[in-house]
């Protein structure tokens, strides 16, 4: 099995490879196709020496670690090969291109297809919820910084203030620290 070389030039990807007897030379349009939507392979190939190569080729298209398959026995239409494909879910899909002329010969390459985008609408309205989301969030935030900090509840209002005594503080004659002895029972002192 040979691989097949693949190289994006603006929208196109191209598919080129080559041996002592043969090149097989394709594009597939789109570059990056995206699930749903059409996309066409077209390949050639030319012989270096002899008669041209008329066909058939068999092309099987499938998703990297899947076991569906898709497989085409493509005609000989002009110089060239050409099938529209269409891909159903976004991935690593292998390509192999079989046919034979002096000998079988097998082509894989690989190609990524991409998810479908959102539409347009839907991206739009998804921008601008989003801001007006944003721009509500700045607004509020902007608000409770000019409030500062909020009056005191009603039940605070009328409700009478809560007395702390002050601590005793120790007689100036006694040592800081010093502790009264225990009153003695028979002197009552």
């Amino acid at each position: 099995m040979d691989q097949l070389r693949t190289e994006r030039r603006g929208d196109v990807l191209e598919l080129r490879w080559a041996d002592a007897e043969e090149r097989l030379q394709g594009t597939l349009h789109p570059a990056l196709p995206r699930e749903g939507e059409p996309a066409m392979l077209s390949l050639h190939v030319g012989a270096f020496q002899g008669a041209e190569f008329t066909g058939p080729l068999t092309l099987t298209l499938h998703l990297k670690d899947s076991p569906s398959q898709l497989t085409r026995t493509l005609t000989h239409d002009g110089v060239n090969w050409h099938t529209p494909l269409e891909f159903d879910e976004p991935g690593l899909y292998e390509l192999e291109v079989r046919y034979q002329n002096t000998r079988l010969k097998v082509l894989t390459g690989h190609i990524t297809v991409a998810s479908t985008p959102l539409p347009r609408g839907l991206s739009w309205a998804l921008v601008i919820g989003g801001s007006g989301l944003v721009l509500a969030l700045g607004v509020r935030g902007a608000l409770k910084r000019l409030r500062g900090t909020p009056p005191p509840a009603m039940s605070d209002v009328g409700a009478p203030r809560a007395i702390i005594p002050p601590e005793e503080a120790p007689s100036s004659t006694e040592a800081p620290g010093a502790t009264a002895p225990a009153p003695d029972a028979a002197s009552n002192r």
